[in-house]
């Protein structure tokens, strides 16, 4: 089983540019469904998200929402999902599947808007408290921990220390987009407060992984990581991607978001 923990981003080609746009075109048609995670903002999910609705919502509707998303999601795209588990099996060499009771892997879909060119860097716990703040648009650097939230029912067979995290690019803005990723783990920042942590982030290198259309970025999620901001956007700029996460559990990757 290949670990991830000390690898940086692995890129993979996974689509076609054709590809991409039937994706495009499916998560268009399903527009009725996006959930809009900003009060004003238009940054929407496609489908149920761990930090959202498990961490951040105490009615926990994660797990309902995922039995109304995940039949609608394969149904549409459940060739996306092959591929997907089909490419990664042989990446990990490992056997990869969906963990029912959790989430598919869904999309971040951002429309054009002149906040996401100069979003505030902060923490994930400063953006928590700021997420609902319309006149506040947060760009958290943080790592991936939802495998410490959501529920696997045991945790026997189960290997917390080895998640993995990716970002597939389907539509990106004319200008690019990508990830900036710092030479910090979440290991070294344990019992930090918020200013030491923040301090401690902008004193590591940080590199930007730059998306192309049609390839996933692959890593362990445990390096701090951020969202890099839109440049120049244009008025018909999106950038779709899908996201998700796995654990080896039992003797499988269990892919879920």
């Amino acid at each position: 089983m290949l670990k991830l923990t000390n690898l940086p981003v692995t890129t993979i080609e996974l689509l076609t540019e054709q590809e991409c746009q039937e994706v495009s075109a499916v998560i268009e048609d399903l527009k009725d469904l996006w959930i809009q995670r900003h009060p004003v903002v238009p940054f929407y999910t496609l489908g149920a998200s761990n930090y959202f609705d498990i961490a951040y919502n105490p009615q926990l509707p994660y797990y309902r929402m995922a039995k109304e998303y995940n039949p609608m999601l394969m149904e549409r795209l459940g060739w996306l999902y092959e591929r997907l588990a089909a490419t990664l099996a042989q990446q990990l060499k490992a056997k990869v599947g969906y963990r029912e009771t959790l989430a598919l892997p869904g999309f971040h879909i951002f429309l054009s808007h002149q906040a996401f060119e100069q979003p505030k860097d902060l923490t994930h716990q400063e953006w928590f408290h700021h997420r609902y703040d319309p006149e506040f648009m947060g760009n958290p650097i943080h790592c991936d921990t939802p495998h410490l939230v959501v529920d696997w029912g045991t945790k026997e067979g189960i290997d917390f220390s080895n998640p993995i995290s990716f970002t597939l690019s389907i539509a990106l803005p004319k200008s690019g987009a990508g990830m900036y990723v710092w030479d910090l783990r979440l290991d070294e920042t344990i019992g930090l407060s918020q200013k030491e942590l923040l301090n401690l982030v902008n004193s590591r290198n940080k590199r930007l992984y730059s998306y192309k259309v049609g390839n996933m970025a692959l890593h362990s999620g445990l390096n701090y990581h951020q969202v890099a901001p839109m440049q120049n956007a244009q008025p018909d700029d999106v950038r779709i991607t899908l996201q998700g996460h796995g654990l080896f559990c039992q003797g499988s990757w269990q892919l879920y978001w």
